[in-house]
C-alpha cells in the first residue's frame, strides 16, 4: 500500500533545488550532512502555508533557520510535525500556541539564516521534531496539490446543576453508553456539577458506507452517535429504509 498524502505543498511553486538527503554534502560548509527536508525556491513574493490543520509549537528566529514556523499535527490518530525555515524577515504571521488551518498563510518565503538565497526549507516530521531530526521523513512522499484532513480533537464539556447523561449525550449527539465508556463513569445516574466530560475521543465528521445486514440503530452505536443525528444529517425519511452501497454522513 502507497503512502497517503495528507498535505499539500507549503508554497505556490513546486521547484525543488534540494532533495530530502542523509548524506548531502552542505553548501556553505561542504561538510556531508542529513538534509532533513528539502529545499523549495522561487525568486519573487511567495506566501507560505500550513501544509495541515495544526497548533503552532514554535514561532521564533534561528542562527540556522532563520525565520522559522513549527506546527504541530494530530492527523489520523498520528502525531507530525511540520518546520518552515528561512522565511523573510518580519514575516512571520502566527505566535506559539495559535491554531492553524490547512493553506492558512504563514510567513513569505525568503533567505534569512544560513543559507545561500531565498527558498523554504521544509521539513516533515512523523511524531515531534527533535534535534537529531530522527523522525524526519522525506517530505515529497506525503505532499498533495489539493487535500483537506481534519485533526483530531477532545470535545469536552462541563457538567451543570440538573444536568444527567441522557440530556447531556442528546444535545450532543452522543449516547449515554459512550459518554460512560469514555470518561470511566461507575454509576451513569451519579454526575457532579463542575465535572469535566469527554464528549468524544475521535475527530468528528466522515463517512460510512452501507453494508449488508446493517441498519441505522448498529450504525450509530458503532460510531458513537445517535440515529437522529445521522437521519438529520443525511436528509433520511424512512429510519428503516437505507440502501447497501449508499454513504453516509456521520456527525
Amino acid at each position: 500500500m502507497g503512502v497517503i498524502k495528507i498535505f499539500i505543498y507549503p508554497t505556490d511553486t513546486k521547484r525543488v533545488t534540494s532533495n530530502f538527503n542523509r548524506n548531502r554534502k552542505h553548501p556553505i560548509t561542504g561538510k556531508n550532512s542529513f538534509h532533513s527536508g528539502v529545499d523549495i525556491a522561487q525568486s519573487g513574493h511567495h506566501e507560505i502555508k500550513a501544509v495541515a490543520n495544526g497548533t503552532v509549537s514554535r514561532s521564533y528566529h534561528s542562527e540556522s533557520y532563520g525565520e522559522c514556523i513549527m506546527i504541530v499535527h494530530k492527523l489520523k490518530g498520528k502525531t507530525w510535525e511540520t518546520v518552515y525555515a528561512h522565511m523573510k524577515s518580519g514575516s512571520r504571521k502566527v505566535k506559539e500556541g495559535d491554531t492553524v488551518k490547512q493553506g492558512q498563510a504563514i510567513g513569505v518565503m525568503g533567505s534569512t539564516g544560513n543559507v545561500t538565497g531565498q527558498h523554504l526549507h521544509f521539513e516533515l516530521h512523523e511524531g515531534r521534531w527533535n534535534i537529531n531530526k530522527s523522525n524526519a521523513v522525506d517530505p515529497l512522499k506525503y505532499l498533495s496539490d489539493s487535500v483537506q484532513v481534519k485533526e483530531e480533537k477532545t470535545l469536552l464539556y462541563t457538567v451543570k446543576g440538573g444536568d444527567t447523561l441522557s440530556q447531556i449525550a442528546k444535545d450532543h449527539n452522543t449516547t449515554v453508553a459512550a459518554l460512560v465508556r469514555i470518561n470511566n463513569i461507575k454509576d451513569k445516574n451519579i454526575i457532579m456539577p463542575g465535572q469535566r466530560l469527554k464528549l468524544s475521543g475521535k475527530k468528528s465528521g466522515g463517512t460510512y458506507t452501507v453494508k449488508k445486514g446493517d441498519n441505522l440503530s448498529v450504525i450509530a452505536k458503532n460510531n458513537k452517535t445517535t440515529v437522529n443525528a445521522i437521519a438529520k444529517l443525511n436528509n433520511i425519511k424512512d429510519k428503516n429504509l437505507i440502501r447497501i452501497g449508499n454513504k453516509l454522513k456521520l456527525p
